[in-house]
């Protein structure tokens, strides 16, 4: 499903507050925060097993990561809500390392920017 997602699609930034560069990374900078905040409760909750919570906060962070433009990040986000309204850990764990990763892969794609 991730085949034509972007790691950072950065018309989705330009397309709801226009060229301002400096708002824009002050967004993605906000977004980088909270993701980190988001894939420490989501590993907290896995521990716990409680899927209601790593729902909530799957559901949080995907809202950031569509208004920034990861979509990668956003489409794993999405995949661990489904995984765990069907409790399904072993899914949900492999999709916390791949959302820790996108949201690297943001990271990157972010500061690299000139």
């Amino acid at each position: 499903m991730t085949n034509n997602l972007q790691i950072l699609n950065r018309n989705v930034m330009f397309e709801l507050i226009g060229d301002d560069k400096a708002l824009i990374k002050k967004f993605e900078i906000e977004f980088l925060q909270q993701a980190k905040k988001s894939i420490g409760k989501l590993s907290a909750s896995y521990t716990d097993s409680d899927f209601t919570q790593i729902k909530e906060e799957a559901h949080f962070l995907k809202t950031s990561a569509k208004a920034i433009g990861a979509e990668i990040s956003a489409d794993y986000l999405q995949q661990l809500e489904d995984s765990s309204l069907n409790k399904d850990k072993e899914h949900c764990k492999e999709l916390i390392i791949l959302i820790n990763n996108s949201v690297k892969q943001v990271y990157g794609a972010i500061k690299d920017e000139k």
